[in-house]
């Protein structure tokens, strides 16, 4: 174990540091969450933890950035439960390319759904605050808000044409995690690496009220269950209607 508790530092809602969080909590490493205000990262990371992006960590003087760098440090702090099969499974391979996916493919998703829907209604993104210990009370960063969703969009690359595209795509990436719980990839009793990297990636999309419908009635929506009860929501009606494919597509 680390000689010091891992500090690890979040934005809140963001879907990468819950799933680091999850397996902080299965492997029951003890941790100290530094709340970020948003965009706040591309300053304060390169000082505290060598990144400008979320999740990162300082582990006894070692900076680590990134979801899959930190759960391959947190397996090897404490190897039991593993996030990864055994090195001699075959299995491995296929999570580690599950996980990758989720990592470089579908976290983008809801991260430029969610900009859109910010920039159409500023005032969700404090329902994403939580139990967040931010360094200004809402209050005070309430105005600041239509500012900090027009960045963020800015950031991330979220025009009306990528998020609507998004979501025409999102049915058959939805068939591709349903089809890897089928064969018992995803979804076991005890979460893998692959599980917490789109597992956090379905549970901020159901916090979208237009996107939830997609989502309820699918095998992919139980992998939410390894994480607690998503703090935010975005009202359905907030996106475009014709932006949404229908919920049995």
């Amino acid at each position: 174990m680390a000689a010091s508790a891992p500090k690890l530092y979040v934005n809140p809602g963001s879907h990468p540091c819950a799933a680091v969080e999850a397996a902080l909590r299965l492997k029951g490493i003890d941790y100290q969450r530094v709340d970020l205000l948003p965009l706040t990262q591309m300053i304060v990371g390169p000082l505290r933890y060598g990144g400008n992006t979320v999740p990162g960590m300082r582990l006894d003087g070692e900076r680590l950035v990134g979801s899959r760098t930190i759960m391959r440090r947190l397996d090897a702090l404490v190897p039991q439960p593993a996030l990864l099969p055994p090195a001699d499974d075959p299995a491995q391979a296929r999570v580690l390319e599950a996980e990758r996916w989720g990592d470089e493919v579908f976290q983008g998703v809801p991260r430029r759904i969610i900009d859109a829907a910010f920039l159409r209604g500023p005032r969700a993104m404090e329902s994403y605050v939580g139990d967040a210990k931010l360094p200004l009370p809402t209050a005070l960063l309430r105005p600041g808000q239509p500012l900090t969703a027009r960045l963020m969009a800015i950031r991330n690359k979220a025009r009306d044409e990528a998020a609507r595209a998004d979501l025409a795509a999102l049915p058959g990436q939805l068939d591709r995690v349903d089809g890897w719980i089928g064969e018992g990839l995803l979804g076991g009793e005890t979460p893998n690496a692959a599980d917490l990297q789109i597992g956090s990636t379905i549970r901020l999309l159901m916090s979208l009220g237009d996107v939830r419908p997609l989502l309820e009635m699918r095998p992919a929506a139980r992998l939410v269950a390894y994480f607690p009860p998503m703090a935010g929501d975005v009202p359905a009606g907030t996106l475009p209607a014709e932006w949404l494919p229908a919920a049995g597509q």
